[in-house]
């Protein structure tokens, strides 16, 4: 039964890395093994009343939560989400309370407490029904609370298609809606006029969920994606306008079977009229096609003559053009054109694309918006490239050639202009297009299926009992409260909620109404819409309704005991509310799902831990989710997903939402509000107030010979290369892979072009392109000498996870050194193998000894840390959530945070320098950080040898901060920084920086301040005291330098660098 109430009321040029000076080599390498010596030195409510909510709300629990959990920050650890046995859970707290501290570590883990068992209410206690149907029966209420219990389940699913006699809606039979208007304590029916409610029919019943009781088992998984059948049709029948093909433009032959985890192949040109089987290109505009090379070795120009394929030559490009390595950064400057050559140099080749980097809401200082009118957009009629700087004219500026394909194509009359005497047309400098390799076209009526979309916002909450009593409820309303004003596509933007326990609450916040309405729909297996048309709203229009809701959120649920998570319905039922329009859903999860579709299970096996079985636990189990996802990212809507537990909470699982919808997934192990409140609200506040784009696509070209074979990422791939992305944000990186098509390249210059289309906040659809060209050499000392070791070895890490996923952490972690002594070894040869590079080296020079080039002298030391990096590091003291975690934040990091995830950065605090924390000018050779170029103190090894007991040290590594106080730090230096003379007896989980104590301490807050504005994720502050057990080995693991204690990683830094430096001699290890 449905029971209704209502509510009131970056440097890129430091070289942060470089080893300390050192004594004298011990190889042919340069790099010494001493260098790693010892050191030298109260709101008042204004919405729902908590005491007319259903006492199921109310209920005190009667035991306690939660485990300990191995594997968070070491201030995460044995949080009082519950109050352990026999003792009294401390008073729920209101804004401006404080919560009670947190145990220490060595606090034992409490037990887990028993589901409660619920009786069924009283009925006589409730108001008399009302009916739907026909007229609503009116009475008052018999009294102004609600009795224990649960809201009664529904009698059973609505019957037969025809419509009902008030307005068409079918209601279900027998079922009792009680509308009540709270307002100032008092509880008042609401006539039945003022009301208005509706409901959608509801889905076919799922005979196989399980009972409530118990986790039970979720279906088997699936042995490959979804088949044609498996996969739902367009919603409604949906049709698209079909478009007719601009001049020139070829019809595309079906190409031939896509990725494993892509829709089945389709013509991109192919739109249906009328209703039809499911296409998996509906929905990809006419204009953003793939174009196709045709025949191999010819090329038909627009007069149909058969011509051979020239691209243009580096000599007719204006390479004084570059692209922003922000946008596109390639793993080498030049790229041998062997294909032999390239496979035995072991380098990844590959880009690393971040289309929106540096947005700031619709606007990019580095992008310039180009309307090219009625000219239309200049493309290649073969590949269908977009006009860049590198194309080349011929035939006096009437034609032009295409770098990627080589084709020629007549340049329309109204484009047209002369040429100066270096063959570049003379206005080049006028046209972003010609002169820049990052615009963004505005995109005619053919880039677009249907009007552009008001940007959409809508929550799905847990709120049992975990939700309020951790502080995570009252983190996320706070957050969404200050992101409110700020939210992308003001005044179009639409919002909604959708809380959840063992049963689903809508809320009706239509603009017409006094106050919030709040239905809860206990029947999860059938269920039912109520006022579809009500849940999803402007946000400008009801905006006192929003804050109404939001201001009493936390009170409604706060005594909450419910422990059952019915997060599949509520999902579902967020589907069909935003499915017509997509959007952005916010999933905020504490446990488990217990109930209903998608439920999961306990597999967490520490026994598996650290063996060749473990990334079966790294994987998602229940194909539910995936299969979601998709039809998710058909629907183009985006998954956020963040996940709260002190408890397994199955995060693979949970972050294929994310990874399909093109969405982020987070993560807080043993989360409580007054700790990591200030990391949540800030991510979140992030996450929806960033640059968006929403109904997006990307394809990637490179020019004929290369093709892009893998992509890393979140995104869904619609045939072979084109990403479907719901949302793309300031934040979402993707990397890919390059393979050669053909043994040698005909080319002495490649392009790399990435073309974005979507939809911005303002509802204007436009196309980013961003262009960049790689010099081809033939020689392979010259393209290793080329290498971008940040870039390289990001893409590296992301290959590796794939790895470690399909094959074990073993396999990838032995993938990673093998390459690294395969990349030194074909450094240190490569000047023998000229013999064979082409005409002109018919002589092989006799074997030389080499040092490896400078762009891979710190190869080895980066192989060695991303062996130890939390994602992939071998033994048992990393949790499975926390690895897959770890897994997935690597696999959509940019260059800039990946560099210091897997080589943390680790600053000495307690003697740096008087203008360290203070803003400096040309600063080219000191460290810096943030916009202002704080300056940052020296940079150290790390090792446990340069930390001293004397000292305070921190250290980033792209996620979090820590700060390792040692015993016997000066007292002087404890009062200015935390107010306190000594550590004994503090709760470190307490402390907190005072900016304002001295200069000292406002400058080490600058530079945590400088850290953060660097990075995509909150680097949440954790407190680190010298002798402190598990945090302080928790804090140890970052150390790769030392020693690590699982097999393949029990090398220090000097030992692995011997140990590689012999295999690359061809010496036994």
């Amino acid at each position: 039964m449905s029971n209704l109430y209502n509510q009131q009321g970056n440097n890129p040029n430091n070289n942060r890395y470089a080893p300390p000076p050192s004594a004298a080599p011990v190889n042919s390498y340069g790099i010494p093994p001493n260098q790693f010596g010892p050191p030298s030195s109260s709101i008042p409510s204004q919405g729902i009343n908590p005491s007319n909510i259903p006492s199921q709300y109310n209920q005190q629990p009667t035991g306690n939560y939660g485990n300990q959990q191995y594997g968070a920050p070491p201030s995460q650890y044995n949080t009082p989400a519950y109050a352990p046995p026999g003792q009294a859970r401390p008073p729920p707290t209101t804004i401006g309370q404080g919560f009670a501290p947190p145990p220490t570590f060595t606090q034992p883990p409490p037990n887990q407490q028993q589901q409660p068992v619920y009786q069924p209410p009283p009925t006589q206690n409730f108001p008399p029904a009302q009916q739907y149907g026909g007229n609503f029966q009116q009475g008052p209420p018999t009294n102004t609370g609600f009795q224990q219990g649960p809201p009664p389940v529904l009698s059973g699913p609505p019957s037969g298609s025809g419509s009902s006699s008030n307005g068409g809606i079918r209601p279900p039979p027998k079922s009792n809606v009680q509308f009540f208007s709270v307002g100032g304590g008092n509880v008042t029916p609401v006539p039945a006029s003022s009301t208005p409610f509706g409901a959608m029919p509801p889905p076919p019943s799922n005979t196989n969920i399980p009972p409530p009781s118990g986790l039970g088992l979720p279906p088997p998984p699936l042995s490959g994606p979804p088949s044609d059948s498996q996969l739902p049709p367009s919603p409604g029948g949906q049709s698209f306008q079909a478009y007719p093909p601009p001049p020139g433009q070829q019809q595309f032959a079906p190409p031939g079977p896509g990725s494993g985890h892509g829709y089945p192949q389709q013509d991109p040109n192919a739109f249906a009229t009328t209703a039809a089987p499911y296409n998996p290109m509906a929905g990809m505009p006419l204009g953003f096609d793939s174009g196709t090379y045709g025949q191999p070795g010819t090329s038909t120009d627009p007069n149909g003559a058969n011509t051979p394929q020239i691209l243009p030559g580096i000599e007719e490009m204006d390479l004084s053009i570059q692209c922003d390595p922000s946008f596109l950064r390639a793993s080498v400057g030049k790229i041998v054109n062997s294909q032999s050559l390239a496979s035995q140099s072991r380098v990844p080749l590959g880009i690393v694309c971040h289309p929106m980097a540096g947005d700031i809401g619709t606007d990019n200082d580095l992008v310039e918006v180009v309307d090219c009118g009625s000219t239309g957009i200049v493309r290649c009629k073969r590949c269908r490239t977009y006009m860049n700087p590198f194309v080349s004219w011929v035939d006096n500026g009437r034609r032009w050639r295409c770098n990627i394909c080589g084709m020629l194509n007549d340049v329309p009359t109204s484009y047209f202009s002369h040429l100066d005497q270096n063959g570049q047309r003379r206005d080049k400098d006028q046209k972003p297009e010609l002169s820049r390799c990052s615009v963004e076209f505005v995109a005619p009526g053919d880039y677009m299926v249907r009007p552009p979309q008001p940007p959409v916002y809508f929550f799905v909450i847990d709120v049992t009992s975990s939700a309020s009593s951790s502080g995570m409820l009252r983190s996320c309303v706070n957050a969404i409260k200050k992101s409110l004003d700020n939210l992308p596509g003001s005044p179009r933007t639409q919002i909604g909620f959708i809380t959840f326990d063992s049963s689903i609450h809508f809320y009706n916040l239509k603009s017409s109404l006094k106050a919030p309405q709040m239905l809860v729909v206990s029947d999860i297996t059938d269920l039912i819409m109520p006022s579809p048309e009500d849940l999803l709203v402007n946000l400008t229009e009801s905006r006192s309704l929003i804050d109404s809701l939001l201001d009493s959120l936390v009170s409604m649920f706060q005594n909450s005991t419910q422990l059952n998570s019915c997060t599949g319905p509520a999902l579902m039922a967020a589907r069909r509310v935003i499915q017509n329009i997509g959007g952005k859903l916010i999933l905020c999860q504490t446990a488990l799902p217990t109930i209903g579709e998608g439920l999961l299970k306990q597999r967490e096996n520490p026994r598996l831990l650290g063996t060749d079985k473990e990334h079966h636990l790294l994987n998602a189990e229940d194909m539910w989710y995936k299969n979601n996802a998709i039809e998710f990212s058909r629907l183009q809507i985006c998954c956020d997903v963040f996940l709260f537990s002190n408890q397994y909470t199955d995060v693979a699982t949970f972050a294929t939402l994310a990874k399909y919808t093109s969405g982020s997934t987070y993560y807080y192990p043993g989360f409580f509000g007054p700790r990591d409140g200030d990391k949540f609200e800030a991510e979140l506040s992030r996450t929806l107030t960033r640059a968006t784009a929403f109904e997006a696509v990307m394809r990637v070209r490179a020019t004929k010979g290369l093709r892009i074979s893998n992509f890393y990422g979140n995104f869904f791939i619609r045939g072979t290369d084109l990403l479907a992305l719901p949302n793309c944000t300031s934040d979402s990186v993707f990397a890919m892979d390059l393979s050669y098509d053909d043994p040698t390249l005909n080319a002495t210059a490649i392009t790399i072009q990435a073309a974005l289309l979507y939809t911005n906040s303002s509802g204007e659809r436009r196309i980013r392109v961003h262009t960049m060209v790689i010099p081809v050499t033939q020689s392979l000392p010259d393209m290793l000498a080329s290498t971008d070791i940040d870039c390289a070895v990001n893409i590296t890490a992301k290959q590796a996870i794939e790895i470690s996923l399909k094959s074990g952490l073993e396999n990838s972690r032995q993938r990673i050194h093998q390459n690294c002594v395969e990349i030194l070894r074909g450094a240190r040869t490569g000047q023998q193998q000229q013999g064979h590079y082409g005409p002109g080296y018919q002589q092989r020079p006799e074997p030389t000894t080499q040092q490896p080039p400078p762009s891979l002298q710190l190869l080895p030391l980066y192989s060695m840390s991303l062996q130890k990096n939390l994602s992939l590091r071998g033994g048992a003291d990393v949790r499975t959530d926390e690895r897959s975690f770890f897994q997935n934040l690597l696999s959509n990091m940019d260059i800039e945070d990946s560099k210091v995830f897997i080589y943390p950065r680790m600053f000495s605090i307690h003697d740096m320098p008087l203008d360290a924390g203070t803003p400096i000018d040309n600063a080219e050779d000191i460290p810096t950080a943030g916009i202002n170029k704080i300056r940052l103190p020296a940079i150290l090894n790390l090792c446990h040898e340069r930390l001293t007991s004397e000292g305070l040290f921190l250290l980033e590594n792209g996620h979090d901060l820590f700060l390792w106080i040692g015993r016997n730090v000066s007292p002087a230096i404890l009062d200015t920084l935390f107010g306190v003379h000594s550590l004994d007896g503090v709760d470190m989980s307490q402390l907190h920086i005072h900016p304002d104590n001295s200069d000292y301490s406002y400058r080490v807050n600058s530079i945590i301040l400088a850290l953060r504005s660097e990075r995509s994720r909150y680097l949440q502050l954790h407190f680190i005291k010298e002798g402190d057990g598990y945090a302080e080995a928790y804090f140890s693991r970052f150390l790769v330098e030392d020693r690590a204690n699982f097999t393949g990683g029990t090398f220090s830094y000097v030992e692995y660098y011997s140990f590689v430096s012999r295999q690359v001699s061809g010496l036994p290890g």
